[in-house]
């Protein structure tokens, strides 16, 4: 049987067994016809299938021995004693502030332990911890002594007084009782000041309500409407506050607003109902009668 150029030239790449059997295969089925055109086709996908895979297992071999050229050369330069000269020219160039670039081969001086530093790298010495000296060769100076004997003391109400400052907390409840011993607008701007000074103290709405009733009754409408605005807002939580909404109200009454004063006598009736200000407001409004038990 004459067998075809392009099929010996496949054969020769595969192993001796594997090409004997091939040829045995292609001998005996000559007189085959289409099916040994199949064959011949199936046994030529096989080789290559085998030239790739041989390929591959030659890579692989290649890969492995790089590797393994490597890894001794790592081991002889981990072996090999270090050399003393490098060391010394390190330890002479220790005061220099920087160190020219060692020229050196890239192979060879790399694998017997040379030292390559690179030129844009500085070599410094470092003093241990507790000995560093400055550049001048005097120690440092030591920071002033900050005094702490100095007692902390708050200024005196008369000069709070004269810089327009608040007063002392302390000096409340007398200025509360000054206000409280006046009579007419002269006690309704005492209470206002005295709000203005101690805007934080318990009393503060009261002096607000009480300065309110005072401009009330001595003719003032406008500032008393004012005093008890400032006690609503400024002063929720005193105890004068359902005062405050009672006159509010009737602020609102006076000022042509009735809507505006039913809202303030249903907040009163609801947030306050057991204050006597609360039970007139459930009495006398009959919108808010079921605002409250």
């Amino acid at each position: 049987m004459r067998i075809r150029p392009r099929i010996l030239e496949d054969l020769s790449y595969i192993p001796a067994s594997a090409a004997a059997a091939a040829l045995l295969l292609l001998s005996g089925c000559a007189t085959g016809g289409g099916q040994v055109q199949a064959d011949v086709s199936s046994l030529r996908a096989e080789v290559r299938t085998l030239q790739r895979e041989n390929a591959e297992l030659t890579r692989r071999l290649e890969s492995m021995a790089t590797q393994i050229d490597v890894m001794a050369a790592r081991v002889a330069r981990a072996s090999a004693p270090a050399s003393a000269a490098p060391a010394a020219g390190l330890a002479a160039s220790a005061d220099r502030s920087a160190v020219p670039a060692v020229a050196a081969p890239a192979t060879g001086a790399a694998q017997e332990g040379v030292l390559v530093v690179p030129g844009h790298l500085k070599v410094v010495r470092l003093e241990p911890a507790g000995k560093a000296v400055p550049k001048t060769g005097k120690p440092p100076t030591p920071a002033p002594a900050v005094p702490t004997d100095t007692p902390i003391q708050d200024p005196p109400a008369a000069a709070l007084a004269a810089l327009g400052g608040k007063s002392s907390s302390a000096d409340a409840p007398a200025a509360f009782e000054r206000a409280r011993a006046q009579a007419g607008l002269a006690r309704a701007r005492s209470f206002e000041q005295f709000a203005d000074a101690y805007p934080s103290n318990a009393r503060a709405g009261e002096a607000l309500v009480d300065a309110a009733r005072t401009r009330a009754e001595a003719g003032d409408p406008d500032g008393s409407c004012e005093d008890f605005s400032r006690a609503v807002a400024e002063h929720p939580a005193s105890r004068a506050m359902p005062d405050a909404l009672e006159g509010l109200a009737a602020c609102e009454l006076r000022r042509g607003r009735p809507a505006e004063a039913n809202r303030l006598q249903t907040r009163l009736a609801k947030d306050f109902p057991d204050s006597p200000a609360g039970k007139r407001a459930r009495e006398h409004a009959p919108s808010v009668q079921g605002a409250a038990p």
